[in-house]
């Protein structure tokens, strides 16, 4: 089956399910689902440090692509990927050890940066705000851990 044939009927049966209201779901905006991380400042935040850092790592020498730059884009992704799948976990103990793999993700993401800066890839005037962001990630999610383990 061609893709575009598949696509079309997958865009044909979830209009089918939304216009016949039989997703329940009491957080709608604009026709689009809300889900529980979205409305989080951390995984915002975390977002915006995804943003800078493929907009920082685009300027790395071309024979960093699948070296340090991939390292980077994937420990920044890691981030708020964890975010996201850890406040949705059931138990408070999945929801805390997601929430220390973006943490961990943030260090990794860190000690990688300081490797860019002492390669010369990163310039002081783009390092010390992402240092300062990563900072404010990793105490907001000490805080998002805590509130769980209540």
């Amino acid at each position: 089956m061609e893709l575009a044939m598949i696509k079309e009927e997958w865009m044909h049966d979830l209009l089918e399910l939304y216009s016949t209201d039989q997703l329940d779901d009491p957080i709608m905006e604009y026709g689009n689902r809300s889900y529980s991380f979205e409305r989080l400042d951390v995984w915002n935040k975390s977002i915006d440090l995804v943003e800078w850092i493929y907009s920082l790592t685009f300027t790395f020498p071309g024979e960093e692509k699948f070296i340090l730059t991939s390292q980077i884009r994937r420990a920044s992704i890691s981030v708020p990927s964890n975010i996201a799948e850890g406040v949705n976990r059931r138990t408070d103990t999945d929801k805390i050890h997601f929430i220390n793999i973006a943490y961990n993700s943030l260090i990794e993401l860190l000690n990688q940066r300081i490797i860019a800066k002492r390669l010369n890839f990163i310039q002081d005037e783009d390092y010390q705000p992402g240092r300062k962001m990563i900072q404010a990630l990793t105490a907001m999610l000490f805080g998002l851990s805590r509130s769980f383990s209540k």
